[in-house]
């Protein structure tokens, strides 16, 4: 059944509605019995009643039971559902416009954020770039610094043979023009290079004249077909601690050619009338043999690295209009080894054997450098310029310890007085020269208090000036 005043449905037989608590009539309680009783008829009856009464009823009594119930009601469901319903929707919608705003707010430090990081990124590249550009520069100058050319030295050999077959002499040649026309630019000292190297023009003629070096296995009595092997002889140690190149090289054979025919005759008589009707008989069946370089002087001059040779041919010999050759003439150091032979062009035995009656032995002679001096010490050739001043108990430069020398005073002064004027610094400093003529010579003097046997000990006391002037004296040295 249903409440006429509120339309709510309620238990059959009600007296009072339970939902608004109004009273039931008993045409409401008849109704209910008679809907029981023809249920489509009440529903129809139902329907319009419930237009007729519900309209006016609820004017009526519904704002009296609005305001009675619906205040409770609201008040209670209302509670309940701003509690359960306003709750959810709060935190819907709070969360929406929680979200909106944060996103406005997030929003605009994002976008101060992406501005920031945008520069962040910018400055990381930038940086990173620089980076690599300096490492790349760092490994450049690296590479550059560590970088060594390589020499190949067989590619700077030639090799001639001379004189006779069965007397020929090897000589090896080395093409300097174009080692140093390939190299004089690229091979460099490491650091300042060794103590001597500026006694040599560079790097290069360092390394050909002090670190390189070789000689043939057989260099003498050469024939044709014969074989030899030059050996090369490099001071790997050496390059590797003062010199920024890799050397390689090959020992290298080769087969002797180009020597010629011997000219002595076997056990022919030959004769022949001159313009005087004579007979001149050349039979040399029993010619004997000499040696030519009895009429020839070879010497060595200056420092220990630097010395020279000096081939002399005695006036009036039978070997004096002859040509000799030294397989290396200058930068010697004492023990190297000299090759000296005879430039024949193949007439040079016979005019030996016209001459002497005898055949040469043979064309050529090895000869080992000695008697070269230390460092800056005095040459033995000079020793009688030191005599000289002994004589007179004169110093070449009394004052060269105290007063730096002038390069037009350096100029005037001759080798030998150059070289004594700089033993005068050394000798004042100590050092006990090696040279037995040179020693004496100082033992004159009642300062010179010898007390070492090394040039290093010695310089070691020089005072700036002493340095000074042994420099610019060493610079006008031959």
């Amino acid at each position: 059944m249903y409440c006429t005043s509120c339309g709510g449905k309620i238990p059959d037989d009600s007296q009072f509605c339970t939902i608004c608590g109004q009273p039931l009539t008993q045409t409401q309680s008849n109704n209910q019995a008679y809907r029981q009783i023809n249920p489509q008829q009440s529903q129809q009856y139902g329907s319009q009643q419930s237009q007729q009464y519900g309209g006016q009823q609820s004017q009526q009594y519904g704002g009296q039971q609005s305001q009675q119930y619906g205040g409770q009601q609201s008040q209670q469901y209302g509670s309940q559902q701003s509690q359960q319903y306003g709750g959810q929707q709060s935190q819907q919608y709070g969360s929406q416009q929680t979200n909106r705003q944060g996103k406005q707010q997030y929003g605009g430090g994002q976008n101060a954020t992406a501005q920031g990081n945008s520069r962040g990124t910018m400055i990381a590249v930038i940086a990173i770039c620089s980076l690599v550009i300096i490492a790349a520069l760092a490994v450049l100058i690296y590479f550059k610094a560590a970088w060594k050319p390589t020499v190949y030295l067989n590619d700077y050999i030639d090799v001639s043979f001379s004189g006779n077959d069965g007397a020929g002499v090897a000589v090896l040649t080395f093409n300097q023009d174009d080692f140093y026309g390939d190299y004089a630019d690229k091979i460099k000292y490491k650091g300042d290079g060794p103590k001597d190297s500026d006694e040599y023009y560079d790097a290069a003629e360092y390394l050909l004249y002090v670190y390189v070096n070789g000689s043939f296995d057989k260099s003498d009595g050469l024939s044709n077909g014969d074989k030899v092997t030059y050996k090369w002889n490099v001071d790997e140690n050496g390059i590797e601690k003062n010199i920024k190149v890799n050397v390689d090289y090959d020992d290298k054979t080769f087969e002797v050619s180009g020597l010629t025919s011997g000219g002595v005759a076997d056990s022919t008589t030959d004769s022949t009338a001159n313009s005087t009707g004579d007979v001149a008989s050349s039979d040399t069946s029993n010619v004997g043999q000499s040696d030519p370089f009895q009429y020839v002087t070879v010497t060595f001059s200056g420092r220990d690295g630097k010395g020279k040779v000096v081939i002399t041919a005695d006036a009036g010999s039978p070997v004096e209009s002859w040509t000799f050759v030294a397989d290396k003439t200058e930068f010697l150091t004492n023990g190297d080894k000299v090759l000296v032979s005879v430039n024949d062009d193949g007439t040079l035995e016979q005019s030996y054997i016209d001459a002497t009656g005898t055949k040469p032995i043979s064309m050529y002679r090895e000869y080992m450098v000695s008697g070269l001096t230390d460092d800056e010490e005095i040459d033995d050739s000079d020793t009688s310029t030191s005599s000289g001043l002994a004589s007179t108990g004169d110093q070449v430069v009394p004052d060269s310890s105290t007063r730096k020398m002038t390069d037009s005073e350096v100029k005037a002064l001759t080798q030998e007085e150059l070289q004594t004027a700089i033993n005068e610094i050394y000798a004042r400093n100590g050092y006990k020269f090696k040279d037995e003529n040179i020693y004496n010579y100082f033992c004159q003097y009642d300062w010179y208090d010898p007390k070492t046997s090394s040039q290093d000990d010695a310089k070691r006391r020089f005072n700036e000036t002493e340095n000074y002037n042994v420099e610019l004296m060493q610079k006008y040295r031959d």
